[in-house]
């Protein structure tokens, strides 16, 4: 009795499975206008975005933007430009310099100086630690008494061009310390013309206006050199980290190769760092310079811009990976130097990956739109093969004739409606259709 319930059941199982496979068919059928439209609509932002990315990548690589193809825009660069413009103006007879060694654009290249060594000065010693020594304390504040000595020279001829400072300084004093020397040498404000801009809001503190020009270049510049800091730390740290994997073996040669990678990750937070000091200047400079455009070329820097090429944002896959706007950023490929060709390489290799996922996301809109177009053509060829079915068979009694005609038109209808419903669902997303 047993073994004939268990035959029954095979039997009934074996009888179901083509219903449950043609339910499953059908269901499938009807859900393509859902799971299509889902598809393109998902793949055509991705498509867009992709190579769009890889048009900048591509773009910055071969030097094709014409505003600033065959602009040198290093800092050392601005500062020789500006220096021959000063030259020109003296054989003019247009000297306004004064004071008979500095000039403007002496002044606030100067000034920058003194704030990057300000920087590093600060940085340094908040990595000194909880317990240095005393060669340690040594050293910075030896560091400290001649960076104090240079802002206090700097300083009486910053007076000279820009007298404003001595009010700002008289204003600043209540909230700040009693005098000049009890202040830290990282800590003494500069006010150069940026930050006068951006925290006088008296308008009687104004600034000289070749002063502040001077600056917004300089400082154009100085953003430019830590973007190409960055990236060149960054490609860096990558190759080092592809060394370390294949050619360190044990704990002692690992140590050190991991000590020169925090080193590498260390200059990428004061390249950083330098980047935001070129962009907060520049964004406090804009209104009176009147420049409104300068954020396309110079776009914040967030933490999750400062990843590697390879590295995408949290969550991505390789094949949504995108690439942060710093690897899209003009002047990415100048003449390296000897020593850099392995570095230049994995630019070539991003390079490749780019393009790939480019073309592989204008092939996949391309496949989705083309099976739109066949699914369209099965649903609109199906629902005439059952139009057609309906004289098909000759022969018949009147009530069979009329029952198969009925049968046809029925399923005829289910799959006309298929087909325009999903033409409406696909018409919005894809204009093919």
């Amino acid at each position: 009795m047993s073994g004939q319930v268990k035959l029954y059941k095979t039997l009934s199982f074996s009888c179901r499975l083509p219903d449950d496979f043609g339910d499953f068919n059908w269901k499938k059928v009807t859900n393509m206008g859902v799971s299509l439209s889902r598809k393109l609509k998902a793949a055509v932002p991705e498509c867009d975005q992709h190579v769009c990315d890889f048009k900048d990548f591509n773009n910055a690589l071969e030097h094709e933007r014409p505003e600033q193809a065959n602009i040198s825009l290093t800092q050392a660069a601005v500062q020789f430009s500006l220096s021959q413009q000063e030259a020109d103006n003296l054989e003019h007879g247009m000297d306004d310099s004064l004071h008979e060694e500095v000039s403007h654009s002496v002044l606030i290249s100067s000034g920058m100086e003194i704030e990057d060594q300000q920087c590093q000065l600060a940085r340094d010693i908040e990595l000194l630690g909880g317990h240095p020594t005393d060669l340690q304390r040594t050293k910075l504040q030896e560091r400290g008494n001649i960076l104090q000595c240079k802002i206090e020279q700097w300083s009486k001829v910053q007076l000279l061009y820009m007298p404003v400072v001595a009010c700002l300084c008289a204003l600043d004093m209540p909230t700040s310390r009693t005098h000049l020397t009890e202040e830290k040498a990282h800590e003494i404000e500069l006010w150069l013309p940026s930050k006068i801009y951006g925290d006088a809001t008296d308008p009687v503190h104004q600034c000289d206006a070749t002063l502040s020009q001077y600056e917004w270049e300089l400082r154009r510049a100085q953003a430019y050199d830590a973007l190409d800091d960055l990236r060149c730390h960054l490609r860096l740290c990558t190759h080092l980290y592809k060394f370390k994997d294949t050619h360190i073996c044990g704990q002692r040669a690992n140590t050190r190769a991991s000590a020169i990678i925090d080193k590498v990750k260390s200059n990428v937070s004061v390249a950083a760092a330098r980047y935001h000091r070129a962009w907060s200047a520049l964004k406090r400079l804009s209104p009176a310079l009147s420049r409104t455009t300068w954020k396309e070329e110079f776009p914040k820097l967030e933490n999750d811009n400062i990843r590697e090429m390879s590295q995408g944002k949290p969550g991505q896959s390789s094949g949504n990976r995108t690439l942060s706007w710093i690897w899209k950023a003009c002047s990415i490929a100048s003449d390296a130097p000897e020593g850099e060709t392995v570095l230049n390489e994995s630019l070539r290799i991003e390079w490749c990956k780019s393009r790939a996922r480019a073309m592989c996301w204008v092939e996949e809109v391309q496949l989705l739109q083309e099976e739109m177009r066949r699914v369209v053509a099965y649903l609109l060829w199906h629902a005439t093969w059952w139009d057609a079915q309906a004289d098909h068979r000759t022969g018949l009694a009147l009530a069979e004739v009329e029952g198969i005609r009925g049968y046809a038109k029925c399923q005829a209808a289910v799959w006309q409606d298929l087909h325009d419903t999903f033409l409406s669902k696909w018409g919005a997303v894809n204009g093919t259709f």
